[in-house]
């Protein structure tokens, strides 16, 4: 053995010698080393001695927590351990535990069943093969959080962990705890711990060679038990395959479930079963458990003569669990099949779901009905045992015609705007499995009429993927009473914008009437050119805006009853934008400057020049009225097979909650500047009808652009 410092780090070299000049500082350091190496020789020696003398005592129990107390009493610590976790276990255990006198032992109480999953710095750690040194636990990883609670319910301080190795893996460790007072490890402890730990692993080992053949043994005792108990008690259907498939024994309930006597039915094959499914066979000769619902039709085993029966009724519902029996080299050696009779309790169940999904769709009374669509069959069925006069309702008088076999009959009454909502939306999904219920207001089309109705859909019987294969719903005709809602909206929602339309326009109209009246007369009063010029100029400015007034009502009037004209005709919007931007200067403040770049390319499409000027014309009025200073930008460029108008302002901007208003009737973002709140509106309107789309990007506080997109070759309303 060469010297136990030989694979000492750089560090640890340091720390040693650095302990030992703490020991005694006016001793030699060489000498002090010396004297401390023969003394750890002769205790490891003897501790060597002890363990080894205590492990090849044979026969003797708890060889292993002997030797921990000698390595107890070597490393002079308050508690000695050995932790193991397996592979295919989520959880690890102490199986081994020594403690000095006064220390309590955690092992029984908190240290058993602990899962990996809520310590996996200290698994990790072991699994590398790296040792687990910590002086103080409270300097230990920030990754080690969960560990280090788990010390301080134990009063730890200090400790010294080390992996044990087992055929070139670790699964288990030994483990020094300091609880006393706290420790500083040194390389030669570490060093003498894995000496101590190489032996101590040899026991572990043979251990748990005892430990695996007793359990085997144990194993196969019970098993015998177990199978000879499955026979002689249970009330079970039990059949014993050999590995071929072919049917070696059956128990008496096995008999009774399928009416038979062992003489008919030994030696058939369960491969052959005309009732199994194949994907049942493939799973068994594959060596895979398998466990499902057979609904045995006994017409087939009649059919194919497969064995003689006196069962009369055709279909049994059974419950079948099929294990594969295998030898230790994991080869095939038989099946076992475990049958139940469910029969009885199946139809009860059937019969008790589908009375509850009646009562739970059944929610209110009137024109109502129930239907149910069997998935398997595509089968649609009405129920109307709780209708007492049909004779008295179209609605249900239709229904009863029985037009309606399969869910297409169904689909094909839907409205058309109802169709996306109630098939791809909702049946859809409860046909796949995403949800189990859903309610749908739709409306359906018998005769050239609509009805309004209100169903509640849910799932009462499933198949094997967990997919619905019956559904039922209870349905309401609520005509009348959606037809009155919608009415009453109706009202509300025109009394309403009534209300607020000729409030606004009370004030908006009495604004420039009262501007021209009286600077019309302060003009007839006054002799000074100046002042009357003045005069003259506000006139005007309020008569535009009154014409405007008036007219974005008109416009807005015949938009409301479709009788607004569009003229088609090829266009240049160069010159439309050139229109607008020749009379939008005459308006400008003065510190303000409208910009429109006279050299863009021309660009031809077909539209109406008139309506296109209108919402170029709005948008360039609105960007003078709400920017003081900077610039208004006309401009259009070509996306493809549209072209895209812009006018950009500098002014105050809109804010983000208003964006989606604007476009909306009556609105005004800002109460202080006069108009309808219709000038968008209306633009939105022709541009829609032109075949393009309007929006606005903007920034409060810095301006805004004002947007829309138009088709190169319009060819009619869109």
């Amino acid at each position: 053995m060469g010297s136990v410092y030989a694979n000492y780090s750089r560090e640890d070299l340091i720390r040693e010698i650095e302990m030992l000049k703490a020991e005694d500082s006016s001793v030699n350091v060489e000498k002090t080393y010396k004297n401390r190496m023969l003394t750890n020789a002769i205790a490891l020696r003897k501790t060597f001695s002890d363990v080894l003398a205590l492990l090849m005592r044979p026969g003797q129990k708890h060889l292993i927590d002997q030797s921990l107390l000698v390595i107890l009493k070597f490393f002079d610590v308050d508690r000695v351990y050995i932790g193991n976790f397996e592979e295919n276990k989520p959880t690890f255990n102490f199986t081994h535990e020594v403690t000095c006198q006064g220390i309590i032992s955690m092992r029984e109480d908190i240290l058993t069943e602990m899962p990996q999953e809520d310590f996996p710095w200290w698994i990790k750690t072991i699994r590398e093969g790296t040792d687990i040194i910590i002086n103080d636990i409270d300097y230990m990883p920030a990754e080690a959080v969960a560990e280090q609670n788990i010390l301080r319910v134990q009063n730890i301080v200090s400790l010294l962990a080390i992996p044990i190795f087992h055929e070139g893996a670790t699964n288990s460790f030994i483990g020094l705890d300091c609880v006393r007072q706290k420790r500083t490890w040194t390389a030669l402890d570490i060093e003498n711990l894995r000496i101590l730990t190489d032996i101590i692993s040899i026991a572990i080992e043979r251990e748990m060679a005892h430990g695996m053949m007793e359990h085997s043994m144990k194993q196969v005792l019970k098993s015998e038990a177990k199978f000879q108990i499955i026979f002689d008690k249970l009330p079970w259907g039990v059949e014993l395959y050999d590995e071929n498939g072919y049917l070696l024994d059956i128990n008496n309930a096995d008999l009774q479930i399928f009416g038979t006597t062992h003489d008919q039915v030994l030696g058939l094959n369960t491969f052959e079963n005309p009732n199994i499914p194949d994907w049942v066979n493939e799973k068994l000769k594959k060596g895979e458990d398998v466990s499902f619902l057979l609904d045995y039709n006994f017409s087939k085993v009649t059919e194919t003569d497969f064995y003689p029966s006196t069962v009369t009724e055709q279909v049994k519902h059974l419950r079948v669990k099929g294990v594969v029996l295998k030898d230790p080299q994991n080869v095939i050696m038989g099946f076992i099949f475990i049958v139940f009779d469910d029969t009885e309790n199946y139809h009860k169940t059937e019969e008790i779901q589908y009375s509850l999904a009646k009562l739970k769709a059944a929610v209110d009374t009137g024109e109502s009905v129930i239907w149910e669509y069997d998935v398997a069959i595509d089968k649609l069925t009405t129920d109307f045992s709780l209708n007492d006069k049909i004779q008295d309702t179209s609605f249900l008088n239709y229904l009863k015609e029985d037009r309606f076999g399969s869910i297409n009959d169904f689909m094909e009454t839907l409205h058309p705007d109802d169709y996306p909502i109630v098939y791809e939306k909702k049946f859809k999904r409860l046909i796949n499995g995403e949800i189990d219920k859903y309610t749908a207001v739709y409306r359906r089309i018998f005769d050239d009429k609509v009805y309004w109705l209100n169903s509640n859909v849910r799932a009462y019987k499933y198949f094997e993927d967990g997919k619905p294969s019956k559904i039922i719903s209870y349905t309401s005709n609520i005509t009348d009473q959606r037809e009155k809602e919608l009415e009453l909206l109706k009202v509300k929602e025109a009394d309403k914008l009534k209300s607020a339309f000729l409030a606004n326009m009370s004030h908006e109209i009495r604004t420039p009437l009262n501007a021209i009246v009286g600077f019309s007369d302060l003009v007839a009063e006054t002799d000074d050119p100046e002042d009357k010029q003045v005069y003259l100029d506000i006139i005007h400015k309020n008569n535009d805006l009154l014409l405007n007034l008036i007219g974005d009502i008109l416009d807005f009037s015949k938009i409301e009853s479709g009788m607004l004209k569009y003229n088609i005709e090829e266009v240049n919007i160069r010159e439309l934008c050139m229109e607008v931007y020749l009379g939008g200067t005459l308006k400008v403040k003065p510190e303000v400057k409208l910009i429109f770049d006279r050299s863009q390319p021309t660009v031809t499409l077909r539209t109406d020049p008139q309506r296109v000027t209108q919402v170029i014309a709005n948008f360039v009025n609105n960007a003078i009225k709400f920017t003081d200073k900077g610039s208004i930008t006309i401009f259009y460029e070509i996306k493809k097979d549209r072209v895209k108008v812009c006018v950009q302002d500098t002014g105050i901007g809109i804010s983000e909650s208003n964006r989606e208003r604007v476009f909306e009737r009556f609105i005004k973002i800002n109460d202080f500047h006069q108009g309808t709140g219709l000038g968008l509106t209306i633009s939105k309107t022709i541009i829609e009808y032109l075949g393009g789309s309007i929006g606005v990007d903007s920034v409060e506080g810095k301006g805004s652009t004002f947007w829309f997109t138009l088709p190169l070759n319009y060819n009619g309303a869109y």
